[in-house]
């Protein structure tokens, strides 16, 4: 298709609607992660938002301790970006009083996002789900917008992923993916990024000029190409896609093959300790940042690290299954395809990792199960992640480290249990 035909094309689509930000509109000024999510829900549900439940100040605060979420108005920032965006288009809570966010209820999703192992399951689930723009996944104001829109943003995705190679960038979702309205014109924007990757850099500007010109104001237009990555990120909570960057991969793109043989040995779980005969408990002040539950651990790198290596091995046609949560046994993920299995310690940084430090148990588990041990690391993992497996971390040369530990004598705690 010549230059001049593929501009008529996209000028013709943008002429349809009354701006050029008439596309997808998911997801504004937040980026998203499963980790991230997972973390709220698991709050959420632990103060009863699976029946309903009231929010507070202390709620609020425990929620932004929780996810990393600075500011004087957590509530403000929750409300308007994390929280909104689990409601629509996620669906997985609802508020229970109108407009107002003083009253929220976890979805049946939202219960499984907490509750649930499977992170990314639940929420490829989830993002399946959507249809745009029909409630409940967006408002009725919003319905009433976007009308002439009937479509599943995240099954036309990876459609048109698999179409083009397993990639697109945020070019070819703005002029092209994010203006499908209908499923039969899934095919239109599969053959205008084709076209697209055949035209030279002066030509790509062109077309996106065209959707520039039409948006008024640079920091309109800035917001609306922001809008793009975000999408991207939206799309990466799931096990079929993950964001490199400015471009968004099929999972199975990425996933690399690899090589590892025989089946390890879990180890037992440390004995209970026994509980005292006589309990003395005591009274302690009051503390206003205490009045609701406090959060879950902060969210690390771990958590979202983990998501991904797992993702990634799956696509690779591994079948995994999460050790994160269970103590004693020093290593992540435990992997298997065909004859071939490992056990996995993951290593995650938000940028570039320095030296990796493994646990005691970490390190023992890695001599136990030597060359069916994997050491993952992920690097960069909200911008462009960048995942890399070393087996049998053990053999590498590394430093012994004494652990910081405070030691109370029984004398001291015991006279003070004694006093209360």
């Amino acid at each position: 298709m010549p230059f001049p035909e593929l501009l008529r094309r996209v000028t013709a689509r943008l002429d349809e609607a009354d701006s050029g930000s008439r596309g997808w509109f998911l997801i504004t000024r937040v980026h998203l992660s499963a980790a991230l999510l997972k973390t709220i829900a698991d709050y959420l549900y632990s103060v009863g938002a699976a029946e309903g439940v009231t929010l507070e100040n202390p709620h609020y605060a425990a929620l932004a301790s929780a996810a990393g979420i600075a500011g004087t108005d957590p509530g403000r920032i929750l409300r308007r970006h994390h929280l909104l965006a689990m409601e629509t288009p996620l669906s997985l809570l609802r508020r229970t009083h109108g407009a107002s966010w003083r009253s929220i209820r976890l979805t049946s999703l939202g219960t499984d996002l907490a509750t649930v192992p499977e992170t990314s399951a639940v929420l490829e689930n989830t993002l399946d789900a959507i249809v745009f723009c029909r409630e409940p996944y967006y408002t009725e104001r919003r319905v009433s917008q976007y009308d002439e829109f009937e479509i599943h943003p995240y099954r036309a995705t990876l459609r048109v992923l698999r179409r083009c190679g397993g990639w697109i960038d945020r070019d070819e979702y703005d002029l092209f993916l994010s203006r499908i309205r209908r499923p039969q014109e899934i095919s239109w924007a599969i053959e205008g990024i084709k076209e697209f990757r055949t035209i030279n850099t002066h030509e790509r500007g062109l077309l996106l000029g065209e959707v520039r010109q039409r948006i008024p104001g640079k920091k309109s237009y800035t917001n609306w190409r922001d809008m793009g990555l975000h999408t991207f990120s939206l799309f990466s909570l799931g096990t079929s896609a993950i964001r490199v960057d400015q471009s968004l991969w099929l999972t199975t793109s990425v996933a690399e093959e690899m090589q590892v043989p025989p089946e390890p040995r879990p180890v037992p779980a440390a004995a209970r300790m026994r509980q005292p005969v006589v309990l003395r408990i005591p009274v302690p002040p009051p503390n206003p940042g205490l009045t609701a539950p406090p959060g879950m651990r902060e969210l690390n790198p771990g958590d979202e690290g983990e998501l991904i290596v797992a993702k990634l091995l799956r696509a690779a046609g591994w079948n995994v299954v999460f050790y994160t949560n269970r103590r004693g046994y020093g290593f992540d993920l435990w992997a298997q395809r065909g004859a071939s299995v490992m056990v996995v310690e993951v290593k995650s940084s938000f940028e570039r990792l320095g030296s990796v430090t493994l646990t005691r148990l970490e390190y023992e588990a890695a001599q136990r199960y030597a060359e069916n041990f994997c050491l993952a690391t992920v690097e960069n993992i909200h911008d462009n992640p960048a995942v890399r497996f070393v087996l049998n971390p053990a053999r590498l040369r590394h430093q012994v480290r004494q652990t910081r530990e405070f030691v109370i004598a029984r004398a001291e705690w015991e006279e003070a249990a004694e006093q209360i």
